[in-house]
């Protein structure tokens, strides 16, 4: 049990960093860039004068769209089983903690 404490919250930090990690990339830093990009994709359907060329261009964004809503679902379901195992790990802890700061059993007297 000695080894074990300390392994397991060397692994739960190491599953918590990988959690903050993974999330931070989700954030939109670049507001302006991404504004810039639907700016384009806007011109770009609005130039078309052909309604074939048109479908087409929208079948292949909504294609786009299907794969990264199916990224995210992978993605999350994977972070739902590291939130798992990390409440697993917590509880682990939790249930072991009463030796926590002390390395020896008090002896009782006789």
């Amino acid at each position: 049990m000695k080894l074990l404490r300390p392994f397991l919250l060397f692994v739960s930090i190491l599953l918590f960093a990988w959690l903050f990690i993974s999330n931070i990339n989700l954030i939109n830093i670049a507001t302006t860039l991404n504004e810039a990009e639907i700016n384009s994709e806007i011109e770009k359907v609005n130039n078309f004068t052909d309604i074939t060329s048109l479908k087409q261009f929208s079948i292949e964004k909504i294609n786009y769209m299907e794969a990264i809503r199916n990224r995210f679902t992978e993605n999350a379901m994977i972070r739902v089983a590291v939130i798992s195992v990390l409440i697993i790990l917590q509880v682990v802890l939790y249930a072991t903690s009463s030796n926590m700061f002390s390395s020896r059993q008090p002896r009782k007297s006789h």
